[in-house]
Order: structure tokens, then sequence, then C-alpha cells
């Protein structure tokens, strides 16, 4: 059974797995005296407790000699106005040059 038709099945409602994706761009925290950019776009999502989440993966912006890559998840749905929600990330980077960055905040919003 595939996961949409078991998440229906557990008496959720009907939804459309494949139809969005959000971006999420924001600065690293500063660590070394840099920071870098994360200008991304989620995966597509995925049915969790009668939510959904979307994995995070990508490469931030060249700075001081170096990049950061990251694989994360984000948080479950949160609801916004006129059919919109957003997801809470809070992840950090690979190790590189003795230290990593922190990543905290949302994705930008999109429709279900």
């Amino acid at each position: 059974m595939s996961k949409e038709k078991e998440y229906e099945s557990q008496g959720a409602p009907s939804y459309d797995f494949h139809a969005h994706v959000h971006a999420h761009n924001g600065k690293t925290t500063c660590n070394l005296e840099h920071a870098h950019l994360h200008p991304e776009v989620t995966g597509r999502p995925l049915p969790v407790d009668g939510s959904h989440i979307h994995d995070m993966r990508g490469v931030t912006t060249f700075d001081r000699g170096h990049t950061h890559a990251y694989f994360a998840m984000t948080g479950p749905a949160i609801s916004l106005p006129k059919g919109y929600h957003t997801h809470y990330v809070c992840f950090e980077t690979n190790e590189v040059n003795g230290h990593r960055h922190r990543v905290m905040g949302f994705v930008e919003p999109s429709t279900h």
C-alpha cells in the first residue's frame, strides 16, 4: 500500500502528497567570525502522524574558503491563515575546519 493510501486509510483527509515544496533560505549561526547562507528547496511532503514533514538537504554558500553540507527534516506542518502552512526547522551542518553551524527558523509558507 502506498504511503498516501495508508495515510488516508487511517482516517486522515485525502491529500496530494506531491503537490508542494517549500523554499528555505537564510543565514546560519555565526561561528569563528563567519556565517553562511543556505538557499534551497525542500523535498516533497512525507506523511507523518496525521501531518507531514519534508526533507531538507543542501550545501551552504562558500565563505571563508569552505562550504557545509546538511541533511535534516522539518517539523510537522504549522497551519497559517488562508490555507497556508509552514514548518519549523532546527539542525546543524556537517563539521568542516573544526566547526559546524546551526540553522533555526521556518520554511517559506505554502498551500496544501
